[in-house]
Order: structure tokens, then C-alpha cells, then sequence
């Protein structure tokens, strides 16, 4: 392939360019919509058409691209022929060459013909998270489509551009991203523009997509949420809150969309992620838990750059919200339809979904003059609503219009008469998810009223045992419900099933109904008993990222299984929560583990000795964590009193540790010494590399405290290879932390100051509010001894005031090291001073506390009033 020209090959004009790509054979019309709609801008298109004839067409666009400030590519059926030795097409060329642009991507459906290798790159398109793209039929609509996404693009640039002081977000936590649409959304166009321009309007804060259900909220909020990635980068989060029904774990919610820290304060931990940079929330189903609005608005007033999109059948009731009533579907007007040409009412967008997904099943299906009036009748008898259409064009695999329009009329008017309590829409949409599981095989129903027991989806294997079916056979019954567009099949690597919240709530009545409803509900909480159980051996041992992803896709189903055994049958509950604790710890789900351990703690005495030793142990380390001293203390004393009744040794391994970590609350550092050395000696011979390292860890920080240093330094290496070996930023990061104060009390300041920085680095990307603050403590420690006493209050002081905002404490094997410290650094700057720069360094977020550490030339940035 040559490569660009020598000589300059200009654009015809010098304004702000934006090149076309598409094939030639086809798009004539669209690629004339286009040009109008860039002109009209008063921009430049860029095509291929245009001149430059004297030159090869490749060294034509290459050129043209290379002089262009913003790409935009069209798309339908045709990928173009390789040019001679050349692998791909110039269409996929000037795509790939084009990566350094804003890309504005379109594609026409439907396409019939469409060529395998533009296929091909259409996918490669949408794997790429960063690239716009949107569906459009008339070269009418594409021309609209162009015309306001440039003009939102050149407004969202010329916004990005301004100067800012606000520092680059946090980027350690991977965010909940947008859910992917994996049909096109049709007749929004209108309503995402006006919900867009009504977020980015000056003092808009709270915006609310209300209606009834299955109108299409979470739909629009998240092509919204598209349309707005550029002004709002990577900080937008979904939210999906079907499942919460405590309005108390909405901000807990929110908090692990975001990355925040799940401890303390609910509003302080999403407070202290979000700061005061933009933020797009998308909260989806609030109205279950609509009580949740006074939190909203408390977490609005502390994060001044946050913006809220909620979805919700009812308003919040908040002064800042502004509602927007999500309308159905526009149904065309005409009296007689099958007088009207079917493209005309194809413009009706109600038409025009039921359409797309009856081809979707029957790709052959077309709207003629002989099923027209059927097809607008079915739309204006659902009335528009876009759930209502979507089940019923997915019955045209069997039935053609008219047979349909007839079994929906009848099903509806059976609804209408026994549920007159509830609203019209409702009762529609009620109708339409009975009528369509109505079409049901016996054996299809039962399994998706099964299904309805899952939160947040399911795998096949999931639903074959809670079903009491094979796997096959599960399987065959998933096909056969999504193929009903009841269920949704993610296809991804660990494929799940999912349900519409709607048609969820329809088959959960229908299991409540049923005789073996509590079986199923023991069967679902001892699948997933099951499950942790199982991956628990490897959440201790190499590679357990895979199996913590596992778990945290399935944490809904998890909380609803240990709520079930609380409900019914607390026995399998110690061994559980035991298992679960290092999932909780590493993926922040500590709270809620903590309500679970109050509430089976006073049955303590009537257990096993086995489960009565897990109980206590998982709530003393949860206890350790938020500073509950007593119940810590009264947990050790109660474990050492029945060390000789522990006959697993892992368990005992455990306890002994759990004692360790306990003792010092007491002062009892020797106590402490020997439980962590007879643990480590434990674990050792059981290849238990998690406990092994906590122990080793431990044990280290104690040998240090008493100035036994190699011992110190030959147990932090086996903690560092461990990390290594578990590939666990958290023990990497731990270890460096504890070698770095240990090279600070041996004088070896350089050294120090190398092994912490690399374990704050390891710290943020964890996102360890945990190994932070060991971090900050380490650093003030470090200025201490480099005579900055000012710079150690002020990190003394962000360490103290972020524990305290995310609600833990520093363990007690640390406390006297660090009420140290604070004595010196009091000593050195006198009470006054120090209590100002402490105060100052309190109210320091997490990112401004990290910049702190790093800045090396005084502390203007954060200077005491």
C-alpha cells in the first residue's frame, strides 16, 4: 500500500473540516442529507467525490483524513473491494485511520444484504466503547441525526476546551458502565434531545423520566446517557435499583456503581468519591424506593458537579427535580390505515417498532396494504407502549397480524374486568405480559416464573438447579423464553439471563401462587450457599479475580440467599458468612455483613463449637474494621476460651489470627506476638497463601514494634511474594507500605520514600481506603524524620479524617505507633499549629490527600486558614 503523497493534496476549503466515509456504490442520497446538514453548520464536508482526480484514491483520503477535524461514517450493506495488495477496503481503512478524530458513526437498517466483512467491521465497531454510533432508515432522518450531533459535539468542544482548576478525576475504580442496547431505539430522537438540553442547562441538577411501566424510561435514560459521554468523559455510572426495596441502600447502591468506599456514612462515601468534579448518575427504578429523594438531595448539596438522571413511575417530590413525562409512542392518526402507504406509516414510530422486532423473529415480515390495519390497531390497542409492542410483534413468528390483533383484544378484555383498581396503562401492559405468557409451553411457564426468584440475573446452570431440571434441558427453556422476548441472554463470557423488572414482578406473583414456591426459595439460597462455598478455596489461593468477579455479578443473589436463612434456617449461616468474608473485604460489601453478624451473635452459645468459632470470627474481624472494640474484645475472649474445641485446622489457624489481631486492645502485645506466630506456623502447612500472607503481615508489624527488624524484613518478603503469587494489589501494597516504615526507622529515608510510593500507586489502584491510609500514616511518618513536621500533621490529619468519613478506625495493633507519631509531631509544632494543620488535612477527599503526599515545595495548595 503507498503511503501519503510529497506533494500536499489540499481540501477544497479551510474551514472546520469533517470528512465522509462511506461506500460509493450506495448512500448517494444519504451521502447529499449529510453534505446539507454539515454545510448548514457552516463547516466543510470533506468527500471523496469532490476532486483530487489526478491522484490514487487511496492517497485521496488519506489526505483528506489527515487535514480533517471530525470523521463521520455511513454505513448499510456494501464493505467496497481491497484495493490491489491490500487487505481490508478503503471503507474499513479510512475507519481505522480516523482514530485521532470525534467520530460520528451511522448505520442504516434494515439491511438484508449486507456483506460479511462490513458485518465484521460493525461489530469490531461496537466492541469499541469509545465510538458513537446510531441507527437511522431516510436519508430525511440521517440529515436531522448529523445535524445535531455535530452541533452537540462542536458545543461539547468548545466547552472541554476552557481552562479548568478542577484536578483529573480518580480513575482507580472500573465504573458500572452503560448497559448495551443490543436492538435499535426507535422513536425517541425528539425526547433524547430534549432530555440532553435539559441536563446541560445551567442549575439543572435533578431531571426525573417518568411513566408508566414498560414505556421505555431505562431505554431513553441510557441513550441520554450516550448522547451525553463527551461533556460528562468517564464519570457517568448506572444505577439499577429494581431490586432495592430499602431506601436505605439506595446511596450504598449508588456507591458501588461509582467505586466508592461501602463503610461509614453511605452519603460521605459517595460524597468523597464524587468531589466536585461532573458526574452523570443514571438511577433506574427508583420508585420502590422513592422515600431515598431526602438522600438525593443531601448528596446533590455536598457534590456541586453532579447531575442526576432518574427513572421512576412517580416524581421524587425533591425543589430541584424537574420532571419529564416519557410519552408513549406516537400511533399514526390515519382513520383507515389500509389507504395509506406503507411508508408513510412507517413514520409512525409505534408502527415502525413493531415492525423491527417482528423481523427480528420473521425476517420476511413487511407491512403490506392486507395487514396494516391489523399491525395499527395492535399499536393503538397497547397504546403505544414499547414494552406492550415488543411482546406481541415477537408473537409474528406464529401468528400474522389479524390473528394476533384477535387473541390480544381478548386477553386484554379478560384483564380489564378483574384488575379495575389498577391504572389503564398498567392494566394494558399487565395484559399483554398474561397474553404472552399465555403462549406459553406448561414447561416454558414454569421455568420463568422460577426465574423470577434471581436478582440481577442467573446463569443456565443456576436456573437448571433451582428448576430441578438439567442443564440441557434449562437451556432449551431459555432459548424458548427469550426467543418470546421475555427473558434477555447476555452472550458475553459467563452468559446470563436476565428479566424485565415488569415481567419479573408478573411471574413472581404467579410463583407465590404456586404450591412448591418455598421449595424453589430453598432451592435458589442453597444454590447460592452452594456457589460460595465452593469458589471459597480459590477466593484464598492464585487467581481469584475471576471468582470475585463471579461473585460480585451475583451479590443480589447472594444478600436474597442469606436473607432467606436468616428468615428460615440459621444453621448453614457461620460457615457462609465465614467464606464470604474476604469477598466482602476486597469488593466493599462490609455493612450490610455487619447487620448480618448482630443479628446471629446473641444465638452464639446455642451453636457447634465449629460454627460457634466462625460466627465469632467473622465478626470480630468486621468489628476490628469499624472500630467496635467491645464486640471485638468480647469475641477473642470467647474464641480463646474454646481453642481446644477447634479441631479444623484452618479454622483454628483463624481464630488464633482473629485473637492476634484482637490482643492489642488490651495492651496485650505479647498475647498478640505468640497467637500470630502460632498462626503463621499453622497456615504455612496448609497452603492457605491469603492467611498465610495476613498472618506473615501481621506478624511483621509486631517485630517491628519491638525492634526485631530482619525478623520483621524476612516476613514481609514472604507477604510480597504472596501478593505476588495471588496477583493482590492489596497484599502488594501492604507489604510495600510495612517495608517502607520499617526503612524510615532504619534511617533509609530514599528507600522509604521508593517502597511507599509504589504502595500508594498499588493502593489507589485497588482503591483501599484501608491501604491509603496506612499509606498517608507512612508518609507522615516519613516527613517527620525529613524534618517536615507541618507536612506530617497535614497527612497525619487526611488519614485520621478519611477513616473516620468512610467510618473505620486504625486496628489496634496500630494505634500505639501512630499516637506516637502524633506526640512528636505535636511536640515539634506546638498544640496550636498542629491542631490547625491536623484540622486541615481532616477535611482533605481522597484524591486531594494522595496530591498532597506528592507535593514537595510547601503546602500553598492546602494551607490552614
Amino acid at each position: 500500500m503507498s503511503g501519503v503523497p510529497e506533494t500536499v493534496i489540499a481540501t477544497p476549503d479551510r474551514r472546520l473540516r469533517v470528512f465522509v466515509s462511506s461506500s460509493l456504490e450506495e448512500l448517494t442520497d444519504e451521502r447529499r442529507a449529510v453534505s446539507r446538514a454539515i454545510s448548514a453548520l457552516r463547516l466543510t464536508p470533506v468527500m471523496f467525490e469532490q476532486g483530487a482526480r489526478p491522484h490514487p484514491p487511496q492517497d485521496v483520503y488519506r489526505a483528506y483524513l489527515a487535514q480533517s477535524d471530525v470523521f463521520i461514517g455511513l454505513y448499510w450493506q456494501g464493505y467496497g473491494q481491497p484495493a490491489a495488495g491490500a487487505d481490508v477496503s478503503g471503507l474499513e481503512e479510512e475507519f481505522d485511520l480516523s482514530a485521532r478524530l470525534p467520530r460520528l458513526l451511522y448505520i442504516k437498517e434494515p439491511a438484508p444484504a449486507r456483506e460479511p466483512r462490513l458485518a465484521d467491521l460493525l461489530a469490531r465497531i461496537r466492541d469499541e466503547a469509545s465510538v458513537s454510533y446510531r441507527y437511522f432508515r431516510t436519508p430525511a432522518e440521517l440529515g436531522r441525526l448529523v445535524r445535531d450531533d455535530l452541533a452537540a459535539l462542536l458545543s461539547e468542544r468548545f466547552a472541554a476546551a476552557s481552562p479548568s482548576a478542577r484536578p483529573a478525576p480518580d480513575r482507580s475504580r472500573t465504573l458500572r458502565p452503560l448497559p448495551a442496547s443490543t436492538t435499535s431505539l426507535i422513536g425517541r430522537e425528539q425526547a433524547i434531545g430534549e432530555v440532553s438540553g435539559l441536563l446541560a442547562r445551567p442549575g439543572v441538577r435533578l431531571v426525573t423520566l417518568t411513566g408508566p411501566g414498560g414505556v421505555g424510561k431505562t431505554r431513553l435514560a441510557v441513550a441520554v446517557g450516550e448522547r451525553l459521554r463527551l461533556p460528562f468523559g468517564q464519570n457517568t455510572a448506572f444505577v439499577p435499583l429494581a431490586a432495592v426495596t430499602d431506601p436505605g441502600l439506595v446511596l450504598p447502591a449508588i456507591g458501588r456503581a461509582v467505586g466508592a468506599e461501602q463503610a461509614g456514612s453511605p452519603v460521605e462515601a459517595v460524597a468523597e468519591r464524587l468531589g466536585d468534579d461532573r458526574w452523570l448518575l443514571i438511577l433506574d427504578n427508583l420508585e420502590q424506593v422513592v422515600s431515598a429523594a431526602a438522600d438525593l438531595g443531601q448528596l446533590l448539596a455536598r457534590c456541586p458537579g453532579a447531575v442526576i438522571l432518574a427513572t421512576s413511575r412517580t416524581a421524587l417530590g425533591l425543589r430541584a427535580e424537574r420532571e419529564y413525562p416519557v410519552p408513549p409512542l406516537p400511533i399514526s392518526a390515519a382513520a383507515g390505515p389500509s389507504a395509506v402507504p406503507a411508508d408513510e406509516l412507517m413514520a409512525s414510530p409505534a408502527v415502525a417498532l413493531f415492525v423491527d422486532r417482528a423481523r427480528a423473529v420473521r425476517p420476511d415480515f413487511t407491512l403490506t396494504p392486507g395487514n396494516a390495519a391489523a399491525v395499527v390497531e395492535i399499536c393503538r390497542r397497547l397504546e403505544g407502549l414499547p414494552l406492550a409492542i415488543e411482546l406481541a410483534a415477537a408473537r409474528t413468528r406464529l401468528l400474522d397480524p389479524a390473528a394476533l390483533l384477535a387473541r390480544l383484544a381478548a386477553s386484554l378484555d379478560v384483564l380489564s374486568t378483574t384488575a379495575p383498581d389498577l391504572p389503564e396503562r398498567q392494566q394494558t401492559l399487565r395484559a399483554t405480559v398474561d397474553w404472552s405468557v399465555s403462549l406459553l409451553q406448561d414447561t416454558e411457564r414454569s421455568l420463568l416464573e422460577v426465574a423470577s426468584v434471581f436478582e440481577h440475573g442467573w446463569t443456565i446452570e443456576a436456573a437448571a438447579q433451582v428448576a430441578g431440571l438439567t442443564e440441557d434441558t434449562a437451556l432449551e427453556l431459555s432459548e424458548a423464553l427469550a426467543q418470546h422476548s421475555l427473558i434477555s441472554v447476555d452472550r458475553g463470557p459467563g452468559a446470563r439471563s436476565r428479566m424485565l423488572e415488569t415481567i419479573r414482578a408478573f411471574a413472581a406473583e404467579k410463583l407465590a401462587a404456586r404450591p412448591d414456591a418455598a421449595q424453589i426459595q430453598r432451592r435458589h439460597a442453597d444454590y447460592y450457599r452452594a456457589l460460595a462455598e465452593q469458589v471459597d478455596p480459590a477466593l484464598r489461593g492464585p487467581g481469584h479475580g475471576q471468582w470475585l468477579e463471579q461473585l460480585d455479578a451475583d451479590v443480589g443473589n447472594l444478600t436474597a440467599a442469606v436473607r432467606w436463612y436468616l428468615s428460615h434456617d440459621r444453621e448453614p449461616l457461620p460457615h457462609l458468612l465465614r467464606v464470604l468474608w474476604p469477598f466482602w473485604f476486597l469488593r466493599d460489601h462490609m455493612n450490610e455483613a455487619r447487620a448480618w453478624t448482630d443479628q446471629l451473635l446473641p444465638t452464639a452459645d446455642s451453636l457447634d463449637a465449629p460454627a460457634r468459632a466462625e460466627l465469632l470470627c467473622t465478626a470480630a474481624v468486621i468489628a476490628l474494621e469499624r472500630g467496635d472494640d467491645s464486640t471485638a474484645l468480647a469475641a477473642r475472649q470467647r474464641l480463646a476460651a474454646m481453642e481446644d474445641e477447634i479441631d479444623d485446622p484452618l479454622l483454628h489457624a483463624i481464630a488464633q489470627l482473629t485473637i492476634a489481631w484482637a490482643s492489642p486492645i488490651t495492651g496485650d502485645f505479647n498475647s498478640s506476638l505468640l497467637a500470630a506466630s502460632v498462626a503463621l506456623e499453622e497456615l504455612r502447612s496448609q497452603n492457605e497463601p491469603l492467611w498465610t500472607a495476613l498472618a506473615a503481615g501481621s506478624l511483621a508489624w509486631q517485630e517491628a514494634s519491638a525492634g526485631r527488624h530482619d525478623d520483621a524484613q524476612r516476613h514481609l518478603r514472604e507477604v510480597r511474594d504472596l501478593g505476588e503469587e495471588l496477583d493482590s494489589a492489596w497484599l502488594a501494597a501492604w507489604s510495600q507500605v510495612q517495608m517502607g516504615t520499617l526503612a524510615i526507622t532504619q534511617g533509609q529515608l530514599d528507600q522509604a520514600r521508593l517502597l511507599l510510593d509504589d504502595a500508594l500507586a498499588l493502593s489507589v489502584g485497588a482503591y483501599s481506603t484501608n491501604s491509603v491510609t496506612l499509606c498517608l500514616i507512612a508518609f507522615a511518618r516519613l516527613a517527620f524524620a525529613e524534618g517536615d513536621p507541618e507536612r506530617a500533621a497535614l497527612l497525619a490529619g487526611a488519614a485520621e479524617g478519611l477513616r473516620r468519613r468512610v467510618g473505620l478506625r486504625a486496628w489496634p495493633m496500630l494505634r500505639q505507633g501512630e499516637a506516637d507519631l502524633s506526640g512528636q509531631i505535636r511536640l515539634a509544632l506546638g498544640p496550636d499549629r498542629f491542631s490547625k494543620m491536623t484540622e486541615t488535612g481532616s477535611r482533605l477527599n481522597r484524591q486531594e490527600a494522595v496530591a498532597a503526599v506528592s507535593h514537595q515545595h510547601g503546602l500553598d495548595m492546602v494551607s490552614p486558614t
